[in-house]
């Protein structure tokens, strides 16, 4: 009985102690606590692209929230939608359907045979021929394995759409510094050092498609712009985080619980072990 007593106090007391937690401070346009706060590199008012950009995320990569780039493209792009899922048909996105209602086909960022380079001098003519025209960019958002099984059980959407790559040299904003040097240990690994994120793609891309040169090179600006900082950021409060596991070990719980209760036992009844 005595064993129960002070089992039921020391519950009582964690139980206070976790009432007590106030959850920590989140900022309301970014949605990140204050240390890893991106707001000073976005832009006042939303970028309005000719272009539309369409995100479909595999629901893992919507998990990854702190290194994830997509978070931050609504936030700079006025015409930036995403959607979850593991596969995708025509018929599930407005977007999409309203671009063939319109005869035109929805342009797939995703590399593969048949698909436009974009920044190929040879294609100079079809380039201009799609800056003519208000686009949909569609931009696949996971790992590469990810995204390739994410192609193979969309086969209806990838048959409606026109695909486009582009070929690219720079190296992720995940693999350099703030000085614009190669950091030995990048926040996130990618196949190879010229993979980009999604948002670096997809700024890419604008450059391309977009009539507006000056509108594109903004959009690239404040893009990339806001992932540096969090990149910046998250690598330097990487550095000045206390190195201790954030989460106890199973086994140190009970030991602390069961410390807790003889400590209570002792106070109640002057129990000795």
């Amino acid at each position: 009985m005595k064993t129960k007593i002070a089992s039921s106090v020391a519950k009582t007391e964690r139980r206070i102690r976790e009432r007590s937690r106030v959850g920590r401070e989140i900022c309301d346009r970014c949605n990140r606590p204050p240390p890893l706060c991106v707001c000073q590199s976005l832009p006042e008012k939303l970028i309005d692209t000719s272009t539309s950009v369409l995100i479909l995320q595999h629901p893992r990569e919507r998990r990854r929230k702190s290194l994830s780039t997509v978070p931050l493209m609504p936030l700079c792009l006025k015409k930036c939608t995403v959607k979850v899922g593991y596969n995708f048909t025509p018929q599930q996105l407005d977007l999409v359907t309203e671009c063939l209602g319109s005869q035109q086909k929805p342009l797939l960022l995703f590399p593969g045979p048949d698909a436009i380079t974009l920044d190929d001098d040879s294609n100079a003519d079809i380039v201009q021929n799609l800056q003519e025209k208000e686009q949909l960019l569609i931009l696949i958002d996971g790992t590469w394995a990810e995204a390739k099984r994410m192609i193979m059980q969309s086969p209806e959407l990838i048959k409606n759409c026109q695909q486009v790559q582009f070929q690219s040299e720079n190296e992720s904003i995940y693999h350099t510094s703030s000085v614009g040097e190669s950091s030995a240990d990048p926040l996130r690994k990618e196949p190879e050092k010229h993979c980009l994120s999604t948002l670096e793609s997809s700024a890419q891309a604008l450059m391309h498609l977009e009539p507006s040169v000056e509108c594109a090179m903004e959009a690239k600006m404040f893009l990339e712009g806001s992932m540096r900082c969090m990149v910046e950021k998250r690598m330097s409060v990487s550095e000045e985080r206390n190195r201790e596991p954030r989460f106890a070990r199973p086994g140190m719980k009970i030991y602390e619980k069961n410390k807790r209760r003889h400590e209570i036992k002792k106070q109640l009844f002057n129990y000795k072990r």
